[in-house]
């Protein structure tokens, strides 16, 4: 399960929804060395940086993992469940297909526990969702990351939802430009890496660019 002593890894939380960049914390589903959810504490730490979680209700997660580890070992194990099949929720409506019946089942059974905790909360005039004191159960920060994506499949944002092009990623974005083309997670990773590919097999081809080619 790892130990407080584990470096927590700083996830990158470039989505623009929390439920992506939860689904992100895997960056290429064929390459397992890019699974940043590898212990509970990496949970905790994706927790804390995404703000779901505070400085105090994270180290009571931690002091209830270290007194039975094997509880928050179930808990990592569900969470990469519930993960996976978040991924494949979006990456189906990303490509506008119907995501298959299992990963909906599985969504739907873990968002009636993972909600208890959600309250309703005055702001003035007005009122909101809360999740009074951040929760400090192990499972604390399913809550807020399945809620979230509960409202994403549920609005029309969800038509925004893409999945990066690059061959060696599978991150999950919301595509926010003006004409929803957006095709990387970064221009500056995969977009870059699929120019330097093409740029590469022109090379070896021989073709080149066009203005080469001219006599």
């Amino acid at each position: 399960m790892g130990s407080m002593s584990d470096a927590a890894p700083s996830f990158e939380l470039t989505s623009g929804a929390l439920c992506l960049d939860f689904a992100n914390t895997w960056g290429d589903r064929g390459r397992p060395t890019t699974d940043s959810l590898r212990t509970f504490w990496d949970l905790v730490a994706f927790a804390r940086q995404a703000g779901i979680v505070g400085d105090e209700a994270g180290r009571r997660m931690v002091e209830r993992a270290e007194a039975d580890p094997n509880a928050a070992t179930t808990v990592l194990s569900r969470c990469r469940e519930v993960r996976e099949s978040l991924y494949n929720i979006f990456s189906a409506v990303s490509q506008s297909v119907a995501p298959q019946s299992e990963d909906l089942a599985t969504l739907n059974q873990a968002l009636p526990g993972a909600l208890q905790a959600l309250r309703l909360q005055a702001q003035g005039a007005r009122f909101a969702w809360s999740w009074p004191g951040g929760g400090a159960s192990l499972d604390a920060p399913l809550g807020p990351i399945l809620f979230d994506a509960a409202e994403l499949l549920t609005s029309e944002e969800r038509a925004r939802i893409r999945e990066c092009a690059g061959t060696d990623c599978t991150w999950l974005f919301l595509d926010g430009s003006r004409n929803g083309s957006r095709r990387w997670c970064s221009m500056e990773t995969c977009g870059n890496r699929a120019k330097a590919r093409r740029h590469y097999r022109r090379q070896v081809s021989g073709e080149g660019p066009a203005k080469d080619r001219r006599p």
